[in-house]
Formats: C-alpha cells, sequence, structure tokens
C-alpha cells in the first residue's frame, strides 16, 4: 500500500500526459522532503552475509537511505545491521539495530531481527512487504533501462509484424540449475520448437550471456517468448524474472507464485501452471508464435496491476526504517 501523500502525487502526475518522468523519479525517492530535510543524522551502515557480488559501497539501501541519513559503510559495531541469507557472518558482528532482508524464498525471522524486509505476506509491524520485482523495478528506471515496457506511465507497445517476424522464437537464461520445473518444462518445449539457452544452464548455443539485468534484457529484445520461471513456488514470491521479460518486449513464459495474479495481469503473459500438461502449455505457446494478431493481443495488456501497486514510494521505506531505529 503505498503512502497517501504519494497516491496524491500520482494522481496528479498522471492526470496529465506528458509528464516528466524524471520528477517522479525524484518525488518516490524522496517524497514530500525533495531531499530538503534539515541535518542529516549520521549512521554507520553494515552488510552481512550477501551474494559474492554484492556491493556494499552501491546498492539499494545505500540510495534509499543516503536521501536522510549522513552514511558511512563499516565491518563490525554499526548503527545498522542489514543481513541476508549468505553466510552467518552477522552472528558475530556488534551493531544496535538488525535488518533481515531477503529477495530468496525464505521466511523472514522475525523473532531474530529487529525489523524485515522480504516478499513474504506477514501481518506484523516489524515486517515491510518489498518484492524483487518492485526493487527491480525501480532500479530500472533509475538507471535509465529504456524502452519502458513494462511501465505504468506509458501504455504497451505490441510489435509491428515485421518486428514480430525479426525476433526468434524464445530464450532460456539461468545460472542456477536447482529449478527442477523450468529444467522439466524446457526440454518439452525445445523438442517442439527449439528453444536458445544462452546461460551457463543447459546451455545450447555455445555462448553464454554476462550477468545482469541489463545484458539480460538485450537478449530478450531478440525473442518473442522468454522463460521467467522462479526458482520456487510460494505465495508472493515473484522476482525481477517475469519484470526483465516485460521490459525486454517479450511475452513471459511463467511458473512460480501461486497468486501472481494479484500483481500481473492476466492475459499478460502465459503461466504454465493453469495447463493440465506441458504439452498443452506448448501447444498454446506454439499456437501463439503463429499468430501474429493473438500475440499482440498479450503484449497489448499493461502487465502490472494498477499504478500505486507498481510505483514504490522509496522514501516511505526509508520512513520505516528510520522509525525502528
Amino acid at each position: 500500500m503505498l503512502d497517501q501523500r504519494t497516491s496524491a502525487f500520482l494522481e496528479e502526475f498522471l492526470a496529465k500526459p506528458g509528464g516528466d518522468p524524471e520528477r517522479l523519479d525524484r518525488f518516490l525517492l524522496h517524497g514530500p522532503y525533495r531531499g530538503r530535510r534539515g541535518g542529516r543524522p549520521r549512521l554507520k551502515l553494515a552488510f552481512h552475509d550477501f551474494w559474492p557480488e554484492f556491493d556494499t559501497g552501491t546498492n539499494f539501501f545505500i540510495e534509499i537511505l543516503s536521501s536522510r541519513f549522513d552514511l558511512s559503510v563499516v565491518e563490525d559495531d554499526s548503527d545498522l545491521a542489514i543481513v541476508s541469507v549468505f553466510g552467518g557472518r552477522h552472528r558475530a558482528a556488534r551493531s544496535r539495530r538488525t535488518l533481515f532482508f531477503t529477495g530468496e524464498n525464505v521466511r523472514p525471522p522475525l523473532d531474530g531481527f529487529d525489523m524485515a524486509v522480504s516478499f513474504d505476506r506477514v501481518g506484523d509491524p516489524r515486517h515491510y512487504r518489498l518484492p524483487l520485482y518492485v526493487m527491480h523495478a525501480y532500479e530500472h528506471m533509475r538507471e535509465g533501462a529504456v524502452p519502458h515496457f513494462c511501465s505504468p506511465v506509458l501504455p504497451p507497445v505490441p510489435p509491428s509484424r515485421a518486428a514480430f517476424a525479426e525476433r526468434n522464437f524464445c530464450a532460456f537464461l539461468y545460472k542456477n540449475p536447482n529449478g527442477e520445473r523450468r529444467n522439466r518444462f524446457f526440454p518439452a518445449l525445445d523438442a517442439r520448437r527449439r528453444v536458445d539457452s544462452v546461460g551457463w544452464h543447459l546451455n545450447n548455443t555455445g555462448s553464454v550471456v554476462k550477468m545482469g539485468w541489463l545484458a539480460k534484457i538485450r537478449v530478450f529484445e531478440r525473442y518473442r517468448f522468454a522463460f521467467a520461471f522462479e526458482n520456487a513456488s510460494h505465495p508472493g514470491y515473484l522476482t525481477e524474472k517475469i519484470l526483465d521479460v516485460f521490459q525486454a518486449g517479450a511475452v513471459p513464459l511463467y511458473w512460480g507464485d501461486p497468486d501472481v495474479e494479484r500483481e500481473v495481469a492476466a492475459g499478460s503473459f502465459i503461466d504454465v501452471s493453469r495447463f493440465a500438461t506441458d504439452e498443452e502449455a506448448a501447444e498454446h505457446i506454439l499456437a501463439l508464435d503463429g499468430d501474429y494478431d493473438a500475440y499482440c493481443a498479450y503484449r497489448a495488456v499493461a502487465p502490472f496491476l494498477g499504478t500505486e501497486e507498481f510505483h514504490f514510494d522509496a522514501y516511505r521505506l526509508a520512513d520505516w526504517i528510520e522509525s525502528r531505529l
């Protein structure tokens, strides 16, 4: 749920066509403060147990919190330690307050931390729901990924017949080999029509796309469909995978969150779990691939339900963290 101040701003912003996306960006980051608060208190911040590529100096939390704190990143003895799930370093570290964060399918251990941020739908004041796709949508906007096929500010852009014909069939891009459901569906679809596996896992192209969301989107732009299977299925567990396919202007082949249609519009993607068999799902995908008008009907649906659910008022998360320090 958005802050009422954000709702009022969006109503005014979207009522006038041609609004400046940078103005929207500034409000979603700073809110009514517009970055002009008084003196910023100091905050010593530590990051523990994140993935190996995580940059402690430049990341989502640094950007969000720097709008109101004078931040310094430390190894130990912090005012706030932000802890993820890849290790146990935090157990030996000293911190005045702790925040648990995960984008993985892990339940937030609320009794072991002062606060938690995750995708789970938890009715507890110590928990802030922030699905991973919302964080990535925010980063896409901040880092200038274009075109914004998934932005609710802009209408969907179905491809021309020429653009449809130029794209290849389907892409599969994964490094993690442990997704049993996608491992099973990939050969089922590939047996009917070649699916290009362009990642490390099940690679059949002879080259591997480098990691990173922007490189992934640039590859998906060459295809009509792309796999967006999650690593696991759990209510609310909706990651960046479906967002990246939408951002590329392709139709996602999805499996994962059983409640996905609470946040993503039916008719904008293909939910493989809705079919009785993989053969039925493959038949449906192949039929769309051969029917330009039917394909465009998918691409004409704005993917994310409601403007407010997709926009992320970052300043409210900063409010929430600050109130618990």
